[in-house]
């Protein structure tokens, strides 16, 4: 069986019409030094801006938001794994010696089917490759270990081997589905603890919400959400409640693709609130099982095709927050910090597609994501019924590379193993809550929020119906 593990693709999302065109895989291979070898390595660069009829420079803040390279097997102290989130590359410059290198453009594509640019990524204790050697990772005295190759090889009959790798890279989608799926209603509805909204004076609480997400700036995505639930007090100092809901995420893929996915989710949650405190710890859990078809567009010949596959993907959530007391006041609002930390597992099962020119079968995905915040409530009482709070919080990623995605092409035997897809791992939400008694023993809440650029949602909003009894 043929393998693609020594190929190279540089822009797994990268034409002009492709909506992630900002994420770029690499792979390198030592055969051509004689060693056994292997580097994988994912970057996510903003090219807005740049002029690369030449070369440009590219660091965090000026159009490198990720970058993350795992070498193996050289037998030398080059082997591990550098990445800016851990300050082992600072810098990447790219460009060409005398040609133009468009990035918005597949690499194997110019310059007659060779890319006549090179890639230097520098760190602070030294150049990881260097650019006389095209993008080669090379040891301690800068020679070469591990050549950057080019995609090589494909199922037989594919005109465009670029393309078809771009628009199998893409089902990695179907892992980052799962994961947004889950976050919508964990950080929207969800993202302050059940103790922080009135009692009502009452022992019990129902609710139903509705959620929206969506981003646009590095990726379509629509996603809404919907649960019911109800909560009840447990002595004076805890709070349980458990509820249900169905979420649903349409989002369109590269060369005409798209991919539905929809399911149904469990969430509960344990608050703590000390007698005779505003101290709030809370415990929050949610079980998500999701369904996603997809239909992978890539190109045969001159038109397009597709071919369709189901993946059943699970994920289980679990987030520990401690929200603090109003520790200043200013202005008429207190403010109180909170800071909380979450894990989420994503299990994509395999699945085999069917249809279109070039079917392929994909291997089970799993994978867990860790994230910190630390942010800070501002709430004022408007009136004797309602009540303002302003949020602002800092996100950090800790799992740095998504899952591999691993599998076969059908129709011609083909395996591929590409990286997983680095996240971006900062940034920075901003929202506000209105809490608003419609009568006595009924509470509307409505939320929105907005984020930088990262794994957030661009724009997101919840609202809520409490009623207590």
């Amino acid at each position: 069986m043929k393998s693609l593990k020594t190929a190279f693709l540089l822009a797994a999302a990268a034409t002009a019409t492709q909506l992630d065109a900002v994420t770029y895989n690499m792979l390198w291979s030592g055969a051509a030094f004689g060693n056994a070898g292997s580097a994988t390595g994912t970057m996510d660069l903003n090219i807005t801006g740049k002029n690369l009829t030449r070369y440009d420079f590219f660091e965090l803040g000026t159009g490198l938001n990720s970058i993350s390279i795992t070498v193996s097997g050289t037998g030398t102290a080059r082997d591990g794994t550098y990445s800016l989130a851990g300050g082992q590359i600072r810098e990447v410059v790219f460009g060409a010696w005398n040609h133009g290198a468009d990035l918005t453009q597949e690499m194997v594509a110019q310059g007659g089917g060779t890319f006549n640019g090179w890639l230097h990524v520098m760190g602070p204790l030294g150049d990881v490759t260097d650019p006389m050697t095209n993008g080669a990772i090379v040891d301690s005295t800068y020679n070469p270990l591990l050549k950057l190759t080019f995609l090589s090889v494909g199922p037989t009959g594919v005109p465009d081997k670029a393309a078809w790798l771009s628009s199998i890279n893409g089902a990695n989608r179907t892992y980052m589905i799962g994961s947004t799926l889950a976050g919508l209603p964990f950080e929207g509805a969800h993202h302050r603890p059940m103790l922080s909204f009135d009692r009502m004076g009452k022992e019990s609480q129902a609710w139903a919400t509705g959620d929206f997400g969506s981003s646009s700036r590095t990726r379509d995505v629509h996603v809404t959400s919907g649960e019911a639930g109800i909560n009840w007090n447990l002595g004076k100092s805890f709070l349980f409640g458990i509820g249900g809901g169905h979420a649903v995420q349409n989002q369109d893929l590269a060369f005409g693709g798209s991919s539905a996915t929809g399911g149904d989710f469990a969430i509960a949650e344990l608050d703590y609130r000390p007698e005779g405190t505003q101290w709030i710890v809370s415990l929050l859990g949610m079980v998500g099982s999701w369904e996603s078809k997809t239909h992978r567009g890539y190109t045969s010949g001159a038109s397009t095709d597709s071919s369709f596959g189901v993946a059943d993907t699970i994920t289980r959530s679990a987030r520990l927050r401690v929200d603090a007391p109003s520790l200043v006041t200013f202005g008429g609002f207190g403010f109180a910090p909170y800071a909380s930390y979450s894990v989420t597992q994503t299990v994509v099962g395999a699945y085999t597609e069917t249809g279109g020119a070039f079917p392929a079968a994909f291997d089970e995905q799993e994978h867990n994501a860790t994230e910190g915040r630390i942010g800070i409530t501002a709430s004022k009482d408007l009136s004797t019924t309602t009540k303002l709070l302003l949020t602002a919080e800092a996100i950090h990623r800790f799992d740095g590379v998504g899952p591999r995605l691993t599998g076969r092409d059908l129709a011609g035997s083909v395996s591929f193993d590409l990286p997983g897809t680095a996240v971006r791992p900062d940034c920075v939400r901003f929202g506000f809550d209105v809490d608003h008694k419609l009568s006595e023993h009924t509470l509307l809440n409505i939320s929105a929020h907005v984020s930088t650029v990262g794994e957030e949602h661009d724009v997101s909003a919840a609202i809520s119906i409490r009623r207590a009894f």
